[in-house]
């Protein structure tokens, strides 16, 4: 297969991938009259509303989502547990989230109430992790800069449901947040 061919099967893809997205994003929004085009529907896990996410944290916690799951991260004694509270995987990564956790420590300031942090490896499949927010009852998400091409064409009431925020570096997550 040349080059070309190769390249025009990976921009297939992407596109497809693209409309995937953007059917899920207007399903979370509630978007009706929305028309489906004929490919295989992408099935989640369904997940009880049981508001997880719509709690204080205490100073030295952080929520954040990772492949469906809901997690805790605690830093307390300087040794940091991260507990699942939907299942039993194992978070992908929680660096970011033990950072800001640590900073709240630091300032001994908690984070606002109903906030979700991810990082740039909790943030692969957006879609999903924003219908996992919206029903656990967070109001605030903060994802990487990265990750906003994942949203492209999704509709304007997302916003509207989830309060989106987007970082460039850590740096500047931790200044949005305190």
């Amino acid at each position: 297969m040349s080059e070309l061919s190769e390249l025009i099967e990976i921009n297939k893809n992407i596109e497809k991938q693209n409309e995937e997205i953007i059917r899920l994003l207007k399903k979370i929004a509630g978007e009706d009259g929305y028309v489906h085009m004929e490919k295989e529907e992408v099935v989640f896990d369904e997940i009880e509303d049981t508001d997880l996410l719509k709690t204080a944290p205490d100073v030295g916690e952080v929520y954040f989502v990772d492949n469906g799951d809901v997690f805790k991260l605690t830093v307390e004694d300087n040794e940091t547990s991260v507990d699942n509270l939907t299942g039993s995987a194992e978070p992908s990564d929680y660096s970011v989230q033990e950072l800001i956790a640590n900073e709240t420590i630091k300032r001994n300031q908690p984070l606002a109430e109903n906030i979700v942090i991810l990082g740039v490896e909790n943030s692969a499949n957006l879609p999903q992790i924003l219908k996992v927010c919206h029903e656990q009852g967070a109001e605030k998400v903060y994802i990487p800069w990265y990750e906003m091409k994942q949203l492209i064409g999704a509709p304007e009431t997302l916003m509207q449901i989830i309060k989106l925020d987007f970082y460039k570096t850590e740096e500047l997550l931790i200044e949005k947040l305190f």
